[in-house]
């Protein structure tokens, strides 16, 4: 990869959206060479502090292979050489004493020493504030962090994913520009959690576009052409968001055509306000929405920059452990305009 990244390229746009944010950003996968050649290039768009938790002689020798020389912004963590052992591993045993779950002493013994609890406790303590996981470690230790030592965001009761995606010459949308939820997380979610993630999933695109998100709440169905309990609570949904956001742009029960195609929508839903402008699209389950975005991925060739998780006390993302070098420096860019967005929404309670 070129040290230089293109303004035009979809990479290149998100990194755009955080070049002014500048915040203190923990990586929990610190030993992975793969994070060092995306700070090295990263550095070079954003001034943020970067925390790189991992073992200190690997890190160093990653760093020394990308040929970096500029490290004023590095700071390198080792929790083995730490004088905060004690003080993260009674932070860990309270966490989770709080939220009634129990935890032996020596499964304790070995969350202090696991670099996503680590990055959760530096998150809590106010230490960083926002991270990036999951090349090295799986998403059910980042999840577990996330919910026994961090915590969920003020009035948020639930975890969700979403992912942003551009299409290349696409009309639909905001340009090609999209932002799906939740292709990851929650199964099948029940009325509360498809409220919970409709309004978490707005409050994630309004950091990310430049214009108002207008949000569909997917269905087989447009507007009762078809009955069932699941488009019943669909519309249960949208009259919940509602009264959270009278202002914002959502209906449903849409047809993933009526949603986003105009002619469409002058047929199926001609009074929808939001019927053939939809940009963020909130799926009836997560079958739906992982083949959904999988396929436009693949067959549309979409970009895409995720899992964004949703819900969190601050943003700690996932990256697959297949990522490569442009999708770490994308899901970090992204990970500061998310933090950004929640501070603008009251949402961060340092």
């Amino acid at each position: 990869m070129q040290k230089k990244i293109a303004e035009d390229s979809f990479v290149g746009k998100i990194i755009a959206m955080s070049s002014s944010i500048k915040r203190r950003v923990v990586f929990s996968d610190g030993n992975d060479i793969r994070l060092a050649k995306a700070l090295s290039i990263f550095k070079d768009y954003n001034d943020s502090r970067f925390l790189i938790i991992g073992d200190e002689t690997t890190i160093m020798n990653n760093i020394k292979e990308t040929g970096l020389k500029n490290t004023e912004n590095f700071c390198i963590i080792d929790p083995k050489k730490s004088g905060k052992v004690n003080e993260y591993r009674e932070i860990i045993a309270e966490s989770y004493k709080n939220r009634c779950k129990e935890i032996t002493c020596e499964q304790l013994d070995k969350c202090v020493f696991n670099p996503s609890y680590w990055a959760g406790v530096m998150l809590k303590n106010n230490e960083a504030d926002c991270a990036v996981g999951g090349t090295i470690s799986s998403t059910g230790d980042l999840m577990r962090s996330v919910i026994y030592i961090l915590g969920l965001a003020k009035g948020r009761k639930f975890l969700s994913a979403a992912a942003f995606m551009e299409i290349p010459e696409c009309i639909y949308g905001l340009n090609g520009k999209f932002l799906i939820s939740d292709p990851a997380i929650i199964p099948k979610p029940t009325e509360e959690q498809l409220t919970d993630m409709a309004i978490t999933g707005y409050e994630t695109a309004k950091g990310i576009f430049e214009s108002e998100p207008v949000v569909a709440m997917l269905s087989y169905s447009t507007k009762g052409s078809a009955q069932s309990d699941e488009i019943d609570m669909i519309r249960r949904v949208v009259d919940n968001v509602r009264m959270v956001y009278p202002d914002m742009k959502i209906d449903g029960e849409l047809q993933f055509d009526a949603a986003v195609v105009p002619e469409v929508a002058a047929v199926k839903c001609p009074d929808s306000i939001v019927g053939g402008k939809a940009n963020v699209l909130i799926f009836p389950d997560l079958n739906a929405a992982n083949i959904g975005y999988k396929m436009v991925q693949r067959l549309a060739k979409a970009e895409l920059c995720g899992m964004i998780v949703q819900g969190c006390a601050k943003p700690f993302n996932d990256l697959s452990r297949g990522s490569l070098v442009e999708d770490i420096i994308a899901l970090t860019a992204m990970t500061l305009v998310q933090r950004k967005g929640m501070e603008e929404n009251g949402l961060i309670q340092d």
